[in-house]
């Protein structure tokens, strides 16, 4: 299973580096580079995540957990440099989507998390490429100034294509179930990601911390796979579990 992991998220990247070098030729010399090392490193947290997936659900909520506590200090520093009088609604939608995630983690197959986790990955990064290459129309300006809808629409889409590809991973998913699955999976990792943005916008911070280089923070990096383990989490533990 390892093998047809490894053979659907490698031409993904290649693909998404072609839509990389095609966008970078639009910026600095700098900016190209700081993209291109974002890049390596998500290629590289990618197949971490999927490894710890491979070595079962023990590894997969100790790793939630890392990303939990990570989040939580990154999140506090946040916080103090939010104006008074602080939005406490900050710590409730963090919170539950905290607990959700750990008790997902244990409850989901890890075949089922390396599903969630890889659809999601997918349409957070083709999300920013399509966007830097053919974004447009600002999704979310007051929130998230870097998303576009045309963003949106390539994220999800690719995110479709992996699903289908890597509909194994699940029990009995068809070509269609898993495509509809990616879509809801795709929208509920954004509603993570705007959440994440929000309470950056509040701090008035780009990152939440620089743990993860290129990166930024824990948050950074997987606010959508909490926002998909929140809301699609559930659902799809007892579907498979």
């Amino acid at each position: 299973m390892i093998g047809e992991i490894v053979a659907v998220t490698v031409p993904g990247f290649v693909l998404g580096a072609v839509f990389m070098a095609l966008a970078n030729r639009k910026v600095a010399a700098e900016a190209a580079r700081s993209r291109w090392v974002k890049l390596v490193v998500f290629f590289l947290i990618v197949h971490a995540v999927l490894g710890v997936a491979a070595l079962g659900r023990p590894w997969v909520t100790l790793l939630v957990l890392v990303i939990v506590v990570g989040g939580s200090v990154e999140l506090s520093h946040a916080w103090r440099r939010m104006p008074m009088p602080r939005p406490w609604r900050v710590w409730t939608v963090f919170g539950v989507a905290a607990a959700t995630a750990l008790a997902v983690s244990w409850a989901l197959p890890p075949l089922a998390f390396a599903f969630l986790f890889l659809v999601t990955a997918t349409c957070d990064g083709f999300s920013q490429v399509v966007g830097q290459l053919f974004g447009r129309r600002r999704l979310a300006p007051a929130v998230s100034p870097g998303k576009t809808i045309e963003g949106l629409l390539g994220g999800l889409f690719a995110a479709m294509v992996v699903a289908v590809l890597a509909r194994g991973l699940l029990i009995d998913a068809t070509v269609a179930g898993a495509a509809a699955l990616a879509c809801v999976v795709g929208l509920a990792g954004l509603g993570g990601d705007l959440a994440a943005s929000w309470a950056k916008r509040l701090a008035g911070i780009k990152d939440y911390s620089a743990a993860l280089p290129g990166q930024g923070g824990f948050l950074d990096r997987f606010d959508s796979l909490l926002g998909a383990m929140t809301i699609v989490g559930p659902a799809l533990a007892m579907a498979t579990g």
